[in-house]
């Protein structure tokens, strides 16, 4: 055997069960195609959100909470500064904010509630509407993406773990007694595979028939009039439903650019054939929407970024053992809206990989309910 536990793909999930395997004391390999915190998948683009409530599911909380505490163990054993916690602003309709609320008075989760007036003092940032509701997540944040990666990954290696970049899995083969992972004509043997290729899966994995699709997502940088009300003490992340499209949006790091983005609505591609090149068809929909209720922000892009999301069809992650595959333990894709998650995903993955009983219960991200071998 070439290694006790391979993870392939070490990414968003992929280098935190690499760390959390090296942490267990495991013999790990990780096999990257490109380089840790690379610009080709869903990890990078400077800030991902982080939130307390959740209006996927309240069920994700516990999870929430778990891997807040992860971020910062990684940032202790790294010494790096990954996570910020500066606030979130939620804006809609108050019927559109009953599951954050309910989430939080589920888990007694501090928050505000503001009407429209009330906000508009105290972000006066934004343009709001008459019937707008904002909830208030002083507990959210964000967290760094590229940097996360590679402190989880460097950490790994630290730990004796070994990884391989620049180097395509092109086939997997596991058998009662292990895996033998294909790399061209080179060839591993291990005992057991943490799949975590997120929009490749369904590629490297082709016998399940996954039943997800990888959609282009546009991150935009729009330059700021008044740099100082964009700081991260002024201008916390929001999330706003405008027109049936979500949108969200961060405060500025480096004093002059702001990043926005619309959550989903892209097309649907193959992440071998994605356009990386962004276009004005791209960004003009959104700049629209800058221009109306951001108006401190120049409505011109100085900036942009393609990243995927990997959809499942009801919008929950893909984690766990598979039928009738043994030594294979499936960590993503996870829907869009997965990165927040990372350290504790990566966790449970790892104990699932080596045979411990998972800290928390991961029945309902079981590959299962979507695929037959």
């Amino acid at each position: 055997m070439d290694a006790d536990v391979a993870v392939i793909g070490v990414g968003s999930m992929g280098s935190s069960a690499f760390w959390q395997l090296a942490s267990l004391g495991a013999n790990v390999l990780g096999f990257e195609r490109y380089a840790p915190g690379h610009d080709k998948g869903a990890g990078h683009g400077e800030t991902r959100i982080f939130r307390t409530a959740y209006g996927e599911g309240t069920e994700y909380v516990p999870f929430l909470q778990e891997s807040k505490q992860l971020w910062r163990h990684l940032e202790t054993e790294t010494d790096t500064d990954i996570y910020s916690e500066i606030g979130r602003i939620n804006i809609g309709e108050k019927e559109a904010l009953k599951k954050d609320i309910s989430g939080a008075k589920l888990y007694q989760l501090p928050y505000e509630l503001l009407d429209a007036k009330e906000a508009a003092a105290r972000f006066p940032q934004h343009r709001f509407e008459e019937n707008d509701m904002i909830y208030v997540d002083p507990q959210a944040g964000f967290v760094r993406p590229e940097l996360a990666i590679q402190s989880a990954t460097q950490r790994a290696i630290e730990l004796g773990a070994k990884l391989y970049c620049g180097v395509s899995v092109t086939a997997i083969e596991p058998d009662d007694a292990g895996v033998t992972i294909y790399c061209g004509e080179e060839r591993f043997r291990v005992g057991h595979v943490v799949v975590s290729a997120g929009a490749w899966a369904s590629k490297l994995l082709p016998q399940l028939s996954l039943p997800v699709w990888v959609e282009r997502q546009i991150l935009v940088w729009y330059r700021a009039k008044n740099p100082d009300v964009f700081s991260m003490e002024k201008f916390p992340i929001f999330g706003r439903e405008t027109e049936g499209q979500r949108w969200y949006g961060f405060p500025s790091l480096d004093g002059h650019l702001v990043k926005v983005a619309f959550h989903h609505g892209g097309d649907e591609v193959d992440p071998d054939t994605i356009d990386r090149t962004t276009h004005k068809e791209d960004i003009e929909h959104l700049s629209k929407f800058i221009h109306k209720y951001i108006p401190d922000l120049d409505p011109n892009a100085v900036k942009a970024k393609v990243c995927m999301y990997t959809n499942t069809p009801d919008n929950h992650f893909i984690i766990g053992s598979v039928s009738g595959m043994p030594n294979v333990t499936m960590l993503g894709p996870m829907a869009g809206h997965g990165f927040k998650f990372a350290p504790i995903m990566g966790k449970l993955a790892a104990e699932v990989a080596t045979e411990l009983t998972p800290t928390m219960n991961i029945d309902m991200f079981r590959p299962d309910r979507l695929i037959r071998v």
